[in-house]
């Protein structure tokens, strides 16, 4: 490209020089006239820099936002190959109709800490219902879309189904994978609250530690590292021979 700009630079001088020894009479350009077309020459040569480095610029933004969106899908897509693994293993999911919180005289010592309160409100969870037929067919349809990467429809899917199915022993899973698929679609506020409702609502779901691995990843996304690890270190905490808590120890170790 310099060569190409050094002959161009040739081509425009090479004539300015020649007409200096020429009369303005016979032809020639004016000095003047010469190093005014030269000065407008080398004026366009900079503006072509400039939008050069305007291209490089957003060519880097679009590589980065890229880059994110396969992370993204990666990430998604490991998650699902390992809930399928775990569902050949056990195909029903683990969730409990009540929460497992044993009542404590007020003199004992209290059963939530106040950094835990802050991170898991005790929100009571909703008195779950026995899958049905209809149930289990909504949900199948809904996650068949991700299998095959129709995130936008399988996320509209998920949406229905929470909505047809709002007490449900699906419906947390359902939440659970609103918020993965809100993270793919580049919502990661509306997947905080997707993931901290299946914590909420959901207590002792199979999904559970899950969404609190991910509440961990999301904050730390967004900017906000204290949240982070101490979701990250409740995982750890309450679940501590999960999947999910091998993950949120490598990810705390990389926090700083």
């Amino acid at each position: 490209m310099r060569v190409r700009s050094f002959a161009m630079a040739l081509c425009f001088t090479a004539p300015f020089a020649l007409a200096d020894t020429l009369p303005v009479s016979a032809g020639g350009l004016s000095p003047n006239a010469a190093a005014d077309l030269l000065f407008q020459l080398e004026t366009l040569q900079q503006e072509v820099q400039h939008l050069r480095g305007k291209l490089e610029e957003q060519e880097y933004e679009l590589n980065k936002m890229k880059q994110q969106q396969r992370d993204r899908y990666i990430d998604l897509d490991k998650r699902i190959s390992l809930v399928m693994a775990n569902a050949s293993k056990n195909p029903q999911p683990a969730v409990q109709s009540t929460p497992a919180i044993a009542a404590t005289p007020a003199t004992n010592q209290p059963t939530v800490q106040a950094t835990q309160a802050n991170i898991t409100p005790l929100i009571a969870p909703i008195k779950l219902e026995p899958t049905s037929a209809e149930a289990k067919a909504a949900y199948s349809s809904a996650y068949g879309l991700i299998r095959q990467k129709q995130y936008e429809a399988a996320h509209a899917a998920f949406i229905q189904f929470v909505a047809d199915y709002s007490n449900n022993a699906l419906t947390g899973n359902g939440y659970y994978w609103l918020g993965e698929l809100k993270l793919v679609l580049g919502d990661q506020q509306g997947s905080l609250n997707d993931f901290k409702t299946v914590v909420q609502k959901f207590s002792g779901h199979s999904k559970e530690a899950d969404a609190l691995y991910k509440l961990g990843i999301v904050n730390d996304q967004l900017g906000s590292t204290a949240d982070a690890k101490q979701y990250l270190q409740d995982v750890i905490r309450r679940f501590p021979n999960t999947n999910s808590a091998k993950l949120a120890t490598k990810y705390l170790a990389g926090l700083k």
